[in-house]
């Protein structure tokens, strides 16, 4: 019975001294994976981008149906996979924001990025969405904003208010414009600049100012 004790204790002064090293080992791990899920996030922009600049891949799938029909579809859709309204008054832009980054999401509307933040809850909240040939068209007239400009999300009942606070241009790779900061609450909006090859993306970022 002492001997069975004495190995009892051993094991368990072991598993101590190892937890913080295995906690450290197992957060390490889930967050390579989230930003590797984060670079694939930003990465469809551009491996998408010509399609969806068209907006062709939808218009595929319903190319046999009526106009009518068409809608109906688009409209059932968005509604099941709708999670807020994004709305700047500034260029004119209201769009859903659809659950996740997936092409068919991106050529419809905008999309929030899986692992990011929730609006108006500490965190950043990510969301994507490609560039329409068509003036005004999805992102299209992103880069109008500047500093102070004003960002709303409308998510069920509820309305939050985000002020700009930078514009910049980073790499496909440079995921790390999606993390939070401590107990921030922002915003990302994330679009492809068709300026410069390699694409670059266009991060507008903004701070929450107001929830009603």
């Amino acid at each position: 019975m002492k001997k069975v004790m004495a190995v009892v204790l051993i094991i368990t002064g072991i598993l101590l001294i190892s937890y913080p090293k295995l906690k450290e080992t197992y957060y390490n791990i889930q967050q390579e994976k989230m930003m590797q899920l984060w670079e694939d996030a930003l990465t469809e922009l551009t491996e998408y981008g010509d399609t969806a600049y068209n907006e062709n891949t939808i218009e595929e799938e319903l190319s046999k149906k009526t106009a009518e029909e068409e809608r109906k579809i688009k409209e059932e859709y968005i509604s099941k996979h709708m999670e807020g309204l994004l709305y700047i008054e500034k260029i004119n832009l209201k769009m859903p924001i659809l659950t996740g980054i997936t092409k068919k999401n991106l050529a419809i509307s905008a999309a929030s990025i899986e692992g990011t933040g929730s609006p108006g809850e500490p965190g950043n909240y990510c969301i994507a969405a490609h560039r329409g040939r068509t003036f005004g068209r999805q992102f299209n007239r992103l880069d109008e904003l500047v500093k102070g400009d004003i960002i709303e999300v409308l998510s069920k009942e509820t309305k939050y208010k985000y002020e700009v606070t930078e514009k910049l241009l980073v790499k496909a790779e440079d995921t790390w414009v999606l993390m939070p900061d401590g107990k921030e609450k922002l915003i990302t909006l994330i679009t492809c600049d068709y300026s410069t090859e390699p694409w670059q993306r266009l991060i507008i970022k903004g701070r929450l100012i107001k929830d009603n």
